[in-house]
């Protein structure tokens, strides 16, 4: 018996050296061969790099060229896909990696409809080749035909005289509109027949904190706008009427001047529509602008309204907000800074989780961001996804819908400020002159409790660093959680 014992044991025992051996074996060669699926990602990786380069230095020059500007714009869309499809894919591995951790529920996580969702390693998933090898094929594709675009690009003058690297870049610059912005540029440099005595007007639409101030700002900053126009005007639409018309060049904002132009006065007017205007009011300002200003002058007109479309000499310039691509690419070098993501795969997965909450919002990347560089550490990321995932729970149950588009539509929203109280903001506004902001408290201020809040009170949400500069402000009024009513309408 102990003999028959002793067998089944030292089979029991090779059979479990067998079996380590195998497994570390199949380790080993896992660890030394790469899968297919990895060696794509390592590929993409690399020409992601490539292509980041190009478009840096590209960036960095001042191209007149339309055709080299829309090659880049291709160019640029491609890289925002590709680091979309990389990191999600990242992101999904993290995903499994802590599946059983809690800390952070998947409510933002994409669907199974989604086609980021689909990008998975598992064996049969043919929509993740399809993905994966299209991205790869378009960018090889596209790098194999840039030989003569870079040549030419070195011949154009660098617009900066230092260097600067692309996180540095985005804090300071206006991100993603490089097509409209050489679009509108090229109508404002267009030389009018002076037989035609009428003023080309292009008008730009697009919802609420979409960009149209900050786009029409850089365009008027650019210096060979200012060389081409005498004067620019930056006037609100509520100021058009027709004791205003002969004083035009002295009302509004002037963003330029310049006399050395002598004979030359072109002015360039920009209005800003916050509202629908009358047809008639506008015809009567327009006929009676034609008959004032200088040959060759212009005008740009802005609103959230489709209805000032018609009052164009051209074809409106219609803004829309980021796509999912390039919206995870600004806010993911806003936050990791000239830090490499890939060195915090946890804190990239948050990052996405927080980049699909906020629905594209420019001023929500830019407070976010803010907010995560203060603490490179996985506890206080999550924190603030949970922060996030709570307010916007809070407005579904409140006003039934995300606070980003609540904001966009003028409507109140809310945050929380602990577990007993929140926030409700609205009759949100834009001051630009540092003299038009009140004396009030900051976002950071209202939301650490450190200034006693009652009753209602304005709140400075965000001061933006980039043109036109402008302030957002909000009207607040703290809420307690067991007896807030809120009427809808």
């Amino acid at each position: 018996m102990a003999a028959f014992l002793n067998a089944i044991k030292g089979d029991i025992a090779n059979r479990v050296v067998g079996f380590v051996i195998d497994k570390c074996s199949e380790l080993t060669t896992l660890l030394t061969l790469p899968t297919t699926e990895g060696t794509r990602l390592h590929d993409l990786q690399r020409l992601l790099l490539r292509v980041r380069v190009i478009i840096e230095e590209a960036e960095g020059r001042y191209i007149i060229n339309p055709v080299m500007a829309y090659q880049l714009n291709i160019l640029r869309k491609e890289m925002y896909r590709g680091y979309f499809i990389l990191d999600s894919l990242r992101s999904l591995g993290q995903e499994e990696l802590t599946a059983k951790d809690h800390d952070v529920s998947s409510s933002f996580t994409l669907s199974k409809f989604n086609p980021a969702k689909r990008l998975s390693f598992s064996a049969g998933n043919t929509s993740m080749e399809k993905d994966l090898q299209q991205v790869l094929d378009n960018l090889n594709s596209i790098l194999d035909n840039m030989g003569e675009f870079i040549t030419i690009l070195n011949n154009y003058p660098p617009i900066y005289r230092q260097p600067y690297s692309m996180h540095l870049y985005i804090g300071k610059c206006m991100f993603g509109r490089h097509m409209e912005m050489d679009r509108v540029i090229d109508f404002l440099m267009q030389i009018d027949n002076p037989s035609v005595k009428a003023i080309n007007v292009l008008p730009i639409v697009g919802p609420k904190y979409v960009g149209k101030s900050t786009l029409v700002a850089h365009v008027y900053n650019d210096e060979r706008v200012r060389n081409h126009f005498s004067r620019i005007v930056v006037i609100s639409g509520d100021e058009i009427d027709n004791e205003s018309l002969t004083t035009l060049k002295d009302r509004g904002v002037i963003a330029h001047q310049d006399n050395a132009l002598g004979k030359n006065d072109r002015l360039l007017a920009i209005i800003e529509f916050s509202r629908d205007v009358d047809e008639v009011i506008w015809n009567s300002f327009y006929s009676s602008a034609c008959a004032f200003l200088g040959s060759n002058s212009k005008m740009v007109i802005t609103s959230k309204s489709n209805k000032i479309m018609k009052f164009g000499s051209t074809q409106a310039l219609v803004l829309n907000f980021l796509p999912q691509e390039a919206y995870w690419y600004f806010f993911k070098i806003l936050t990791f800074g000239s830090v490499d993501s890939n060195d915090y795969p946890k804190l990239e997965k948050f990052a996405m989780e927080i980049a699909r909450g906020m629905k594209g919002s420019f001023i929500g990347a830019n407070i976010h961001s803010l907010v995560l560089k203060k603490n490179f550490v996985a506890k206080h990321w999550c924190k603030v996804l949970e922060g996030l995932k709570n307010n916007i729970q809070k407005n579904i149950s409140l006003f039934g819908e995300n606070p980003y588009i609540l904001s966009r539509k003028d409507k109140p929203a809310a945050w929380i400020i602990d577990k007993d109280k929140f926030v409700v903001y609205s009759q949100h506004r834009e001051c630009i002159a540092e003299d038009n902001v009140p004396a009030i408290i900051t976002r950071d201020d209202f939301v650490s409790r450190s200034v006693k809040c009652e009753g209602e009170i304005e709140v400075l949400l965000w001061r933006s660093h980039i043109l036109p500069f402008k302030s957002y402000v909000v009207t607040c009024t703290m809420s307690q959680n067991y007896h807030f009513n809120y009427v809808n309408g």
